[in-house]
């Protein structure tokens, strides 16, 4: 590339933890944009300079965010649109970066993107050209081709414009080997405003890692239209490489594998516990992953607490068969109370997920859900509203079951956006609480806490308790 160094900026929009998460703002907290990491490792590699303005966090409006952006002087800008619920507010800050900058060369690409690329392309006339599926490979190449003066719509992947008319080019298979790909640049971003979730270890400086992409399960809520179905493994050697780097340049202590499922094949898992039971003792850390509970064998617990495991996550869902068979979630509810026992047993804090309010949600089939919280051995839960995502499977016919409410800005999952056609909205907002109260009201809990916490922890734990009183019970 000739002339000046060709330098991009990737951004995210800001927003309000009470946005996102709703009455449980006060134990939300900021995730990681571990996409923008890997995104600005295969930019550098390409001699691309590359900045991450994660602006999530960040306190000033659209206005005072478009300057600081502007002030940094790129060539191109990447505007995140990946989570629907921040979609409008992406859309909105690319027009404010274009109206102050006309010549600036604006991109966008994501989850949310990918599953509407014309809709979105349509919403925001400012957007140059958009990104469809794993972006890693194209924005490299959209940057090449811009700077030869080259046809964009050559480029796999992409959706441009034609006059008043939307191109989408051919499609970009997705990557087929990983380990080609650089490790993610985490110095890219300021480490201090990320801090691990409610039920991950505290005091800790947790990074998020991928040991795989893909998902093979075919659950109906889930928007696969980036990663796909089929999976695709970081081999031993790449995570090795990549942990101990992070260890030392980091001082990480604990690691959070964001992968849907680390026990997709045993042999896969027992491997990725061999690796981290080495890290662990070498680097005195811990780390943390989610799985299928119709995964877990009798001697799991025990194997992923001498790897260091210390937090597991379940995606249960709900506790009503039907819903289940909605969501195309084929999970046993029977042998459910055996994997949870055999997690909590070894030591391991377990959190299970739930979704609450999907097509033909009913009175009865929340008090299965809430009778199934009472039941089974967890440290902590967490309630979902369903949340219609656009490239989900459920998503097609999802007008014929219930009513979507409000914008897109609403499908945090701890908003409704959706009411099914059995069940009033009184209803489904009470029957949310409810299941919070039937867990976090326990004595057993709440002595969990205290002792979590400590002495010190105490005007925390009260604090956030006097916010769920308030929230959950009183009101």
């Amino acid at each position: 590339m000739n002339g000046k160094k060709t330098n991009i900026v990737l951004v995210t929009p800001p927003f309000a933890l009470n946005e996102n998460f709703g009455l449980l703002d006060f134990v939300g907290q900021y995730g990681m944009p571990i996409n923008l990491l890997y995104l600005a490792a295969s930019l550098e590699k390409a001699g691309i300079s590359t900045k991450i303005a994660d602006l999530s966090y960040d306190t000033r409006n659209i206005e005072e965010c478009t300057r600081h952006i502007v002030s940094m002087d790129p060539e191109f800008v990447a505007v995140s649109v990946h989570f629907t619920f921040l979609a409008n507010r992406s859309l909105k800050l690319a027009s404010a970066i274009k109206k102050l900058k006309p010549a600036m060369k604006i991109m966008a690409g994501g989850v949310h993107f990918t599953a509407l690329p014309e809709e979105t392309m349509r919403a925001c006339p400012d957007i140059d050209v958009g990104m469809v599926g794993e972006a890693e490979e194209t924005i490299v190449d959209v940057i090449k081709c811009f700077k030869a003066d080259g046809k964009i719509s050559n480029v796999r992947g992409v959706i441009t414009r034609e006059g008043d008319a939307l191109a989408m080019s051919a499609p970009r298979d997705l990557i087929s080997d990983v380990n080609k790909l650089p490790f993610p640049l985490y110095e890219k971003l300021d480490l201090s405003h990320y801090a691990p979730a409610l039920y991950k270890e505290k005091g800790k400086v947790t990074l998020p890692i991928m040991t795989s992409r893909g998902c093979p399960f075919s659950c109906s809520f889930c928007d696969r239209t980036v990663l796909g179905s089929k999976v695709r493994f970081y081999d031993i050697e790449y995570l090795s490489g990549l942990t101990t780097m992070l260890a030392e340049k980091f001082d990480v202590s604990c690691f959070d594998l964001v992968d849907e499922n680390i026990c997709i094949t045993k042999d896969r898992f027992r491997d990725i516990c061999r690796l981290f039971k080495d890290k662990s003792s070498r680097h005195n850390l811990t780390w943390g992953c989610s799985m299928r509970a119709d995964s877990v064998d009798p001697d799991t617990g025990k194997i992923l607490y001498d790897a260091g495991c210390r937090s597991v996550s379940f995606g249960i869902e709900s506790g009503s068969p039907k819903m289940l068979k909605v969501y195309n979630k084929k999970l046993d509810l029977k042998k459910l109370p055996d994997s949870c026992k055999i997690i909590t047993d070894a030591g391991i804090s377990l959190a299970g997920s739930f979704i609450i309010g999907g097509p033909g949600e009913d009175e009865e089939s929340m008090k299965e859900t809430f009778r199934l919280v009472r039941k089974i051995k967890l440290d902590y839960m967490f309630v979902w509203y369903f949340i219609p995502l656009p490239g989900s499977p459920i998503y097609k016919n999802i007008e014929e079951t219930g009513a979507l409410i409000g914008d897109y800005s609403n499908r945090t999952g701890h908003h409704v956006s959706f009411i099914p056609n059995t069940l009033s909205l009184e209803r489904l907002e009470a029957g949310y609480k409810s299941i919070y109260r039937a867990f976090y009201s326990k004595p057993d809990f709440i002595l969990k806490m205290l002792k979590r916490n400590g002495l010190t922890g105490i005007p925390q734990v009260f604090k956030g308790s006097i916010k769920y009183l308030s929230r959950f019970i009183l009101k």
